[in-house]
């Protein structure tokens, strides 16, 4: 047990030391003939990684310690959920997660909102520590409108003020589903919680990090229409959040997926779409902040016909999943992802250690 404890503190530790103003991680969600996909990274100043845990139908659930609110979420979990971890760095928290209604979660750093969390108050509702977001959500909700009518209704809050295992971290988490709908929800000025509403045909489709979506709008309008070619002279070729954002709005703008394409031909052109503009190479410096960032991990899935992969930048290794499984698992299990990938192209899942 002392040794758990210990293991815990020096990875929260580890953490909070790197928050700085680091800008890391993309998200795009696309619309493709086999229906709608999304390319995710997870990047950082230090290398990261990913544990999976398929979790089923009827698994109780507690949100991890938010001493700072009154009431702290409990639930059953609805929907079959592939939750995918980040432990090399961030311990035990949810980066992503995905159910088997075409839904998913996708936290995100947002480092300008860390300075609005003094000014959160807590709403009363049962409050989801920011290690479980995108696993809760995922969990509770079949689609995106379900999950904003329950957090305008107050039936959940982020509990903002406990952070991740103590330590406070500006984030935001989106959530998206099959139909191509899209919502942000974001911490803004005076500790106002804001939730902006999309889709794959609008600004929504690109989640980067800083600054808030508002200002990321403003930067889009600056650039002019994305559908024509010349304006990509407008657009900046450095790792900052602001720029890969603008770069995923135009390369998404332009990318035309063939509707006789096989589907390996359509997830090839979805990671090629990605990777041109948000993939972040190791050792590149942020000129906004002095930072590098690097990419690590990679997930490219569809929410129709169950592909998962994951790619470890670091040794370039990929790891598949089939997300269909998540409808006839009965236990709770796990699969390391970034240690497989080393073995086999194909995921194994056995008790969680």
């Amino acid at each position: 047990m002392k040794k758990t404890i210990i293991a815990l503190t020096l990875a929260a530790t580890a953490s909070s030391a790197l928050v700085g103003t680091a800008n890391a991680c993309s998200r795009i969600t696309f619309d493709t003939p086999y229906g709608v996909s999304q390319v995710r990274t997870l990047d950082w100043g230090q290398k990261l990684g990913t544990y999976a845990i398929m979790s089923p139908t009827g698994t109780e659930m507690v949100t991890k310690a938010v001493p700072s609110y009154k009431k702290a979420a409990k639930w059953t979990v609805k929907y079959p959920t592939l939750n995918l971890e980040e432990r090399a760095v961030f311990v035990d928290t949810s980066g992503e997660a995905i159910n088997n209604q075409g839904l998913s979660a996708s936290t995100l750093y947002m480092y300008d909102s860390q300075a609005f969390i003094k000014d959160y108050k807590d709403t009363g509702a049962p409050a989801v520590n920011w290690g479980d977001a995108a696993a809760f959500m995922a969990q509770n909700f079949k689609t995106v409108g379900e999950a904003v009518a329950a957090f305008e209704a107050n039936e959940f809050q982020f509990a903002w003020a406990d952070g991740i295992h103590g330590t406070q971290h500006g984030l935001h988490i989106s959530v998206q589903d099959k139909s191509g709908d899209i919502a942000l929800f974001e911490l803004n000025e005076g500790g106002k919680m804001v939730v902006h509403r999309g889709s794959v045909n609008d600004n929504l489709r690109v989640m980067a990090n800083a600054p808030l979506q508002q200002y990321h709008d403003e930067n889009a309008t600056k650039v002019g229409d994305f559908n024509h070619v010349e304006n990509g002279y407008n657009i900046g070729s450095t790792i900052s959040s602001s720029e890969r954002m603008l770069r995923g709005l135009y390369n998404s703008a332009h990318v035309k997926f063939d509707p006789q394409a096989s589907w390996a031909q359509t997830e090839g052109k979805l990671q090629s779409t990605f990777d041109s503009g948000n993939l972040v190479p190791q050792d590149i410096i942020d000129p906004a902040n002095g930072e590098t960032y690097a990419t690590w991990i990679q997930y490219t899935y569809n929410f129709e016909n169950g592909s998962f992969k994951m790619r470890n930048l670091d040794t370039y290794s990929e790891i598949r999943i089939d997300l269909n499984q998540l409808n006839d698992i009965k236990t709770v299990s796990c699969a390391d992802l970034v240690a497989q990938a080393e073995l086999s192209n194909i995921a194994t899942f056995s008790t969680c250690s």
